[in-house]
């Protein structure tokens, strides 16, 4: 469960920082050239990078224990706690 937020939050927080005037903002300017189903995944979306960082990094590390139950719930589990980090990231008091 540790290893699914690590993930997670390195993953929400490297799509958080491509918003204007923060620092991978260049990063994002240059996937948003690419079609929606493209950018998305690749950053511009925090939900979909985050399930795709979870989805690739599951199967590589767990490939010779490979369990779907197990895969679906570490991307499932991933994109919830980038959403979490969405609202934080977003609250004002």
């Amino acid at each position: 469960m540790l290893e699914i937020l690590k993930i997670s939050l390195i993953a929400s927080v490297f799509s958080f920082l491509g918003e204007p005037d923060m620092i991978f903002a260049w990063y994002r300017k240059r996937i948003m050239r690419l079609p929606d189903w493209l950018n998305k995944p690749l950053g511009s979306c925090h939900v979909c990078f985050t399930g795709q960082v979870c989805f690739w990094y599951y199967l590589i590390v767990y490939f010779n224990s490979y369990n779907i139950i197990d895969h679906l719930f570490f991307v499932v589990a991933g994109i919830f706690l980038s959403s979490i980090y969405y609202i934080i990231w977003n609250y004002e008091l």
